[in-house]
């Protein structure tokens, strides 16, 4: 069985957050080294990075049908330069797109075998 989620989060929205709960609000939705791969940007582009892996975190839970610790999801990049996804809450393959501009960030995620590769929530 394949699930898709699809998210859309403009980048204001993120930034906002920040601007108002500051370091706080990034460690609970974002890994280390998510943080540090966005902040690795210059500018407001940090912004359209971090609102690309909420996106994909959003759109991991949409194809799986429950919540998920924004932390145990983590978006990456393999050798290559394409964008991954790993949650060890989550056996499977997870599969990602995302895009960004300076103000959207979207993210579209298949996640194969859910039904049955969900492990037990905790």
């Amino acid at each position: 069985m394949i699930r898709v989620g699809i998210d859309a989060v403009e980048v204001s929205r993120i930034k906002a957050l920040w601007q108002r709960y500051g370091e706080r609000v990034l460690r609970r939705l974002f890994t280390p080294e998510e943080i540090g791969y966005a902040r690795s940007a210059r500018g407001d582009r940090c912004f359209e990075r971090l609102a690309a892996r909420f996106a994909v975190k959003e759109a991991l839970v949409k194809a799986t049908g429950r919540s998920l610790p924004f932390t145990a999801i983590e978006v990456s990049q393999a050798p290559s330069g394409r964008p991954i996804a790993c949650c060890p809450l989550i056996e499977g393959n997870i599969e990602i797109s995302l895009t960004h501009t300076e103000s959207l960030a979207v993210a579209c995620v298949l996640l194969e075998e859910a039904t049955s590769s969900l492990r037990p929530e905790p």
